[in-house]
């Protein structure tokens, strides 16, 4: 499959400790992330999925007996592969300067680490299937689903 007929996602999914779930501004972080890969120029509208996942247990660094411990924010793009190393360090950069400037005032108020990765996806290995306008397996007309058996 060549590049231009490949998806060219970027699924950024962020992960965050259970600590941070009153504190953290998910809906803002969401917003900054989605909106800066989108000004990048490099991904489609139709193929940016951003998402939070809470974590439900975690270990971070210390766990003080009193006031907060230290809370962690794991952000992780999934990209198709191909893009040269200065668009993807381009990407790395312009991402990681928007989850700091949203999360500089939560770290300022708490000890919080964040880390940004971006992991290329295998296209052997990788499969992509919807229906969002736009994407590569989008089409107009939806089929018609087939009678449930016993029906007709």
């Amino acid at each position: 499959m060549d590049m231009k007929a490949r998806p060219k996602v970027p699924h950024i999914t962020v992960e965050y400790t259970p600590d941070l779930a009153d504190e953290l501004d998910v809906d803002t972080l969401l917003g900054d992330l989605h909106e800066t890969a989108l000004g990048l120029g490099v991904f489609p509208r139709w193929g940016t999925r951003t998402l939070a996942v809470p974590a439900t247990a975690c270990r971070v660094a210390d766990r003080p007996e009193s006031g907060p411990g230290s809370g962690h924010v794991q952000i992780k793009l999934m990209i198709m592969p191909g893009r040269p190393d200065e668009v993807r360090s381009r990407v790395a950069d312009e991402m990681f300067a928007a989850a700091e400037r949203t999360l500089a005032p939560l770290a300022a108020r708490r000890p919080l680490g964040f880390q940004l990765t971006i992991t290329e996806l295998d296209p052997a290995v990788t499969r992509t299937g919807g229906s969002i306008p736009g994407s590569p397996t989008y089409r107009a007309e939806a089929p018609e689903a087939p009678e449930a058996p016993g029906t007709a």
